[in-house]
């Protein structure tokens, strides 16, 4: 079953990223609205349905995340695997650090470099912020048992709907999680694909596709547990040059942000035309 999906994955996968950069940009078009629409109007829902649990939802937040227990664990060292978890799995959710997005950033048309920056700065505001917080909150207020201590992956969430809509919402977040998951393979194989062009030319672009495709099937066979160390490791030995060139390039940063809030500011002081009395008549 695995290899099947695994195969179908890889096949739509190598169509989709042969077609190119366009091709890429059109299917997550459609894709990633619809569902992100979806999934936040299922999640108000939740919230509505049990609004009188959202301020102990709240409180149990805040009160879990600073209490000295919460921190040590019990054991210093368990605090370490508590904050290295807990970033990884924020990078997974937003990318912030990694080098990546700003490849998909790049190729946007903008007045300027600094405003993109910004939409850059929404996503992960909008991502983590927004949708992490909703999804934490549909889990916490819909009284299933939350098996503290254990890496509880997408069961845990879709029980939390479950619990509100009945049986038929998997439908839509099984649905939902597979378009996600391939919209996210689509993306990192563009990232990819530009990585190769810039490293090997313009002709490793076919053989990087299919190389890409490849690891999608490979991807369906391996165990959970593994994909996850391997995708820590791989994001981390991204993070870290992408981490040293930003602290080269803050310079830079700087100036550009400066000018454009200064160009901004200017532009609001500006007095407006003075068009004169409107013609009436004609």
């Amino acid at each position: 079953g695995n290899l099947m999906m695994g195969l179908l994955a890889g096949g739509l996968v190598a169509l989709v990223v042969l077609g190119g950069a366009k091709r890429i940009g059109a299917v997550a078009e459609y894709l990633i609205p619809v569902m992100s629409v979806g999934y936040i109007l299922l999640s108000l829902g939740v919230l509505v349905h049990n609004a009188s649990a959202v301020p102990t939802a709240l409180q149990s937040i805040f009160v879990g995340a600073f209490s000295p227990k919460a921190f040590t664990g019990g054991a210093v060292g368990t605090a370490v695997l508590t904050l290295r978890i807990g970033v990884s799995r924020g990078v997974f959710t937003n990318e912030a650090g990694m080098g990546t997005a700003s490849i998909a950033h790049a190729g946007a048309n903008t007045r300027h470099p600094a405003e993109q920056g910004l939409y850059g700065i929404f996503e992960v505001f909008a991502d983590t912020l927004v949708i992490c917080t909703m999804t934490a909150l549909v889990i916490l207020t819909s009284g299933i048992s939350v098996p503290y201590g254990a890496d509880a992956g997408a069961e845990l969430t879709v029980a939390a709907f479950v619990s509100v809509y009945g049986g038929w919402v998997t439908i839509f977040l099984a649905l939902s999680m597979a378009l996600f998951a391939f919209a996210t393979i689509l993306g990192w194989g563009l990232y990819g694909v530009r990585c190769a062009e810039y490293l090997l030319g313009n002709r490793s672009f076919r053989p990087f596709a299919l190389i890409h495709a490849a690891t999608t099937v490979l991807g369906a066979l391996i165990a959970p547990s593994l994909l996850w160390e391997l995708a820590e490791a791989v994001n981390g030995l991204m993070a870290i040059p992408n981490l040293i060139a930003l602290a080269a390039l803050s310079p830079e940063v700087f100036r550009l942000t400066a000018s454009y809030f200064g160009t901004v500011k200017s532009q609001e002081r500006a007095p407006k035309p003075d068009i004169g009395p409107i013609d009436k008549a004609g």
